[in-house]
């Protein structure tokens, strides 16, 4: 029997790595245990592929061990060292996802179509890392043929969005929604965009096209029961009852209700669809204004699930909407809202 090659293990990487991409989780882990038995647990294809199944089925903690140590090794491949950083991105790992980036784009051995999709990217990183002027700049140097992609737009969109030219990223969201009309997210962003400029109207409508393909992706669902609400009304009044006496005075009197999300009535008045915690009423919109809030309303079908799962959870994500949202509907520009 002839012994195993380099290029049979790139075969059985390449296709457990289609099957991957193609969602096929089951035949991707029959053609690991293939390469493992081929060429052990540590060769370096063999460790991509593993990082890869983890990372789908949502383990990035083991993707990322995976990933990483494949990265380390001497003979890995530049489409390895792109995997590895979009998966640390993915985990928050900023710092190290461009160390990652950024040897990929050093190789020799790097294609033009994985050049570029390095460089798409580094400008995602570079805007995560509050660096838009850089990301603008190295977007700048992707294939011309590739820059009316919705990616490409996006991406460009969020850096100009970071670095103040918000005209510039309205367009850039228009033009990827005329490709993307479906994209939920692309919509949102451009709604945000919207409000930052004034236009109101144009926000709402944005966000109302957010809610229907929100609500249409999630499907049916029954109003909260007189249990939920109970339960949601309690948990908030404790967690706004922790809050410093000059902010609990701003909402101590407004009354707590609980819905499924929210409705067009709602979003066409200004409130977000896509926040878990909302405040009604009349939000302070320059120095001159004062705010009038009318109430507070819980979307039942927006908190995550493990919030619906631990108590500690459940505190932190409601705590965090009713702060980002003080933050914004009195223009509490001084209150830092930290991550739930």
């Amino acid at each position: 029997m002839a012994k195993p090659t380099t290029a049979d293990i790139d075969s059985l990487v390449a296709r457990g790595l289609q099957a991957v991409s193609d969602d096929q989780l089951d035949t991707a882990d029959s053609l690991l245990d293939d390469a493992r038995g081929i060429a052990g647990e540590n060769h370096v294809r063999v460790l991509h592929l593993a990082g890869m199944l983890a990372w789908a089925r949502g383990d990035l903690e083991r993707a990322n061990g995976y990933l990483m140590q494949a990265a380390d090794k001497d003979d890995a491949r530049s489409d390895l060292l792109l995997d590895c950083a979009e998966c640390l991105f993915a985990s928050d790992e900023i710092d190290e996802a461009e160390a990652q980036v950024r040897a990929a784009l050093a190789r020799e051995d790097l294609s033009r179509e994985q050049g570029d999709d390095g460089r798409l990217l580094l400008a995602q990183i570079r805007v995560a890392g509050d660096d838009p002027e850089e990301a603008l700049e190295v977007l700048g140097e992707i294939d011309p043929s590739l820059q009316g992609h919705p990616a490409f737009l996006s991406t460009r969109g969020a850096a100009n969005v970071a670095a103040g030219n918000l005209e510039a990223a309205a367009t850039d969201f228009k033009a990827a929604i005329e490709i993307e009309r479906e994209d939920a997210d692309l919509h949102y962003q451009l709604a945000l965009v919207l409000g930052e400029t004034g236009d109101r109207a144009g926000a709402a409508n944005a966000m109302l096209r957010v809610l229907e393909l929100d609500a249409a992706e999630d499907g049916p669902s029954e109003g909260p029961s007189y249990a939920e609400v109970q339960e949601l009304r309690t948990r908030l009044e404790e967690v706004l009852e922790q809050l410093p006496d000059q902010l609990l005075k701003l909402v101590a009197s407004a009354p707590i209700t609980v819905q499924a999300r929210a409705t067009e009535v709602q979003v066409r008045a200004g409130m977000d669809p896509r926040s878990s915690v909302c405040f009604q009423g009349k939000p302070k919109l320059d120095d001159d204004d004062d705010a009038e809030l009318t109430g507070i309303v819980i979307m039942r079908d927006l908190l995550p699930e493990e919030a619906t799962e631990d108590e500690d959870a459940l505190e932190d994500e409601l705590l965090y909407g009713v702060m980002e949202e003080m933050q914004t509907f009195f223009r509490r520009d001084d209150l830092v809202v930290a991550e739930a």
